[in-house]
């Protein structure tokens, strides 16, 4: 197999509820339809390739397996019975995969929405829709349905869209879906020739990590009628600065596979107005303190970024500060706590020591500013708890020990552990 992210082990595989466990497998003929389908498929421009989780955890159980032993190891144990495959829908015709599909006698129902890319670039022009699943049934076996999940790129990732009314059978859909760009390869499974992602293993991955949020346009576009875009030159090159250190930033952050999310005056530019807010002047990640490493500090400092300030420690308050010219970049550390999550602020001149209480989240995938990062997800919990119910009004005034509406006093740092918890480097 090829490489992993995080960690080298066998991503979590789904339970099955006990009515599933119990289905006799040998009901329906998921071989015969694969072959079916893969027949009707030959001759396309592209690989139509195998996702369905089910499938991959058995292939790779099955390392060892030889095709040659002449047993079904892999399609005549499905417990589902929707089987999802993907395909690039930049390299096929997806129109053309519906028609032939329909004229080799499968019932065919394709869904479609607008093109999310194209109205961001075309503002007011009229939609383009693009198809985004395709739903087969061979009608020998209408119990059966292959799902046909189409991989558009956008930046630097592939995206899949949202099922608007997903059923449970549906192992794709319930969200959009971000993934890394990736190839596939093909093998023989069971007699049958199909192709699976290169990596399964990261495939697996990514899939369980891939929701996506679409940052909200129709609110982006409200809020900036009522607040108009500062287009001044000042503004334009802040935007900029920030736009280039959110890159390094991510940049170092990914190659030490640490997770990170916009924080933040960040995070709420993205939810509020899909931009950066102009007049914040820094740029700010949250990160999980159980994906502290202790290489950050010297990986942004090697990638240009001096340390500006260290306030806490590890075990309590971490809090990063870095320098890239004019604007900087603050990296909170967040801890658990029953069921709320907080990160610290430390005043560096009284020691005074802030907690700013969060409620839990996980995190999803977004765009900002054409680049592919986390934000927590739900957002706005998250983004009400730091700036309360008015959050959609400008505030440019803005006291970090005072103004947060989840700002609680959380201590004084002993004056013996200052030179620790409280180093500033200018």
């Amino acid at each position: 197999m090829s490489y992993m992210t995080d960690s080298d082990k066998v991503p979590r595989k789904p339970s099955l509820d006990k009515k599933r466990q119990d289905q006799n497998p040998a009901t329906y003929d998921v071989k015969l339809l694969v072959k079916k389908v893969m027949a009707v498929w030959e001759d396309l421009e592209d690989a139509l390739f195998v996702i369905e989780p089910e499938v991959l955890y058995k292939i790779v159980e099955q390392e060892n397996y030889s095709d040659n032993e002449g047993r079904c190891a892999v399609f005549c144990h499905l417990t589902k019975r929707a089987i999802a495959f993907g395909v690039f829908g930049h390299k096929v015709a997806m129109p053309l995969v519906v028609s032939k599909f329909r004229q080799s006698g499968f019932a065919a129902v394709d869904a479609k929405e607008d093109n999310p890319d194209f109205r961001l670039k075309n503002p007011g022009s009229p939609p383009q829709r693009i198809v985004t699943h395709i739903f087969l049934q061979d009608m020998a076996q209408p119990e059966l349905t292959l799902h046909v999940v189409v991989f558009y790129p956008r930046a630097d990732f592939l995206w899949t869209s949202q099922i608007q009314m997903p059923t449970s059978d549906l192992s794709f859909g319930a969200s959009a879906g971000a993934y890394e760009v990736f190839e596939w390869r093909s093998l023989t499974i069971d007699g049958v020739h199909i192709s699976v992602p290169k990596s399964i293993r990261h495939f697996i991955y990514m899939a369980q990590e891939s929701k996506f949020l679409e940052c909200d346009q129709d609110r982006a576009q409200l809020f900036y009628t009522q607040h108009p875009r500062d287009d001044s030159e000042e503004a334009q090159r802040f935007t900029r600065k920030a736009r280039q250190l959110l890159v390094k930033g991510k940049e170092v952050l990914d190659a030490l596979g640490v997770r990170f999310w916009l924080s933040s005056g960040t995070c709420l530019g993205w939810f509020r107005q899909c931009d950066i807010i102009t007049y914040s002047k820094d740029v700010d990640f949250g990160i999980w303190i159980k994906d502290h490493k202790p290489e950050i500090i010297d990986a942004m400092e090697t990638a240009g970024l001096p340390l500006k300030h260290v306030f806490g420690k590890v075990s309590d308050s971490y809090e990063l500060s870095f320098k890239a010219g004019e604007v900087k970049l603050d990296i909170f550390f967040f801890y658990e706590e029953g069921d709320t999550m907080w990160n610290g602020g430390t005043d560096a001149k009284t020691g005074e020591k802030l907690k700013y209480v969060f409620p839990k989240f996980d995190l999803c995938w977004t765009l900002l500013l054409d680049i592919r990062v986390r934000v927590p997800c739900p957002t706005q919990p998250y983004i009400q708890a730091n700036y309360g119910k008015q959050w959609d009004v400008p505030v440019k005034s803005w006291d970090w020990k005072s103004s947060a509406f989840n700002v609680r006093p959380n201590g004084v740092w002993p004056k013996s552990e200052w030179k620790e918890v409280i180093q500033v480097y200018e």
